[in-house]
């Protein structure tokens, strides 16, 4: 298609059928999907934003949806091994074409924010991530040694955390950038979000206790427990340790911020998609919130809605 929201569009209903037959039908990635996505990347004719954009999956929460939509109930562990398992083919299927775009992209001399720069940027970043896959994080590491700019240093930490690496990263990011209270969101909700599903919970925990979270601080909050529930398969693990969590830290911030309280509670609102197990630890987590002594009329509304 020569429109290029069509053929956005067309890419991203193809990756979502594949994704929920993958899901539903044990099947394997279509090698015409990959094809077509391999020729897309290769066209040099294409702005470079445009092919990161088309190069990004739907997310695991859409492909949930999608399979509730359609009747049947999302497993969302078997839903994020999925994505995991596509990315995987499609760094496999594009290992050739991945490290001449990613050269092609580097940019020399000072940073600039313009639209040109960034799209160069993203597309190098988006094939980092693939590439990742591949070296075990070898050229991200490099990346972030070398990166001049923030963006850079958080693309590499990205590709990093995706592979469950980047420890060190971690480290040194957070001492370049501790005194930027937006740039330590990030640095918050990047740990949480990319954590392996079975660590999301105790991540989280462990950046409550980090000195610099404070409860009072709304953004730092979302940071961490909006990247929890980004975490589709994290916070729907299927021990509910996530569930509990998020309900003990709604009541303690209920007190403090009644509105950001209520606006959280939110991550329950899609109960009713899941399995009998899940549902039932979801419904206690909201139940207990609902039973808070002098819980504010905003929880209590947001609660008892989604409730039913």
């Amino acid at each position: 298609d020569t429109d290029p929201f069509n053929k956005w569009e067309a890419g991203r209903a193809l990756a979502q059928n594949l994704l929920v037959d993958m899901a539903t039908n044990q099947a394997t990635p279509a090698s015409a999907y990959l094809d077509g996505l391999a020729a897309v990347l290769r066209d040099e004719s294409l702005d470079p934003a445009f092919r990161a954009l088309l190069l990004r999956l739907p997310t695991e929460e859409d492909t949930a949806q999608e399979i509730f939509a359609a009747g049947g109930t999302p497993d969302p562990t078997v839903i994020n091994q999925t994505h995991e398992t596509l990315k995987l083919h499609i760094a496999q299927h594009l290992q050739d074409a991945l490290p001449r775009i990613y050269a092609q992209m580097v940019i020399t001399g000072p940073y600039t924010p313009d639209a040109e720069s960034a799209g160069k940027r993203a597309l190098g970043n988006a094939a980092l991530s693939l590439i990742s896959r591949l070296d075990g994080g070898k050229q991200a590491t490099q990346q972030f040694a070398t990166a001049d700019n923030m963006t850079q240093q958080l693309g590499a930490l990205r590709a990093l955390l995706m592979i469950s690496k980047g420890q060190t990263e971690l480290a040194a990011f957070e001492d370049q950038w501790k005194h930027d209270r937006l740039v330590m969101d990030k640095w918050f909700g990047l740990q949480v979000s990319l954590a392996a599903p079975e660590a999301a919970a105790d991540t989280a925990t462990k950046l409550t206790q980090h000195p610099a979270f404070d409860i009072k601080n709304p953004n730092r909050f979302r940071a961490v427990f909006g990247g929890l529930r980004a975490n589709t398969a994290g916070f729907h693990h299927a021990s509910g340790v996530s569930y509990a969590l998020l309900a003990d830290w709604l009541i303690k911030l209920d007190a403090i911020n009644p509105q950001t309280t209520a606006r959280m509670s939110s991550a329950f609102d899609t109960w009713k998609r899941y399995d009998a197990g899940r549902q039932a630890k979801m419904i206690s987590a909201l139940e207990r919130i609902a039973q808070t002594p002098n819980l504010s009329r905003d929880t209590q509304e947001m609660v008892t809605r989604i409730l039913g």
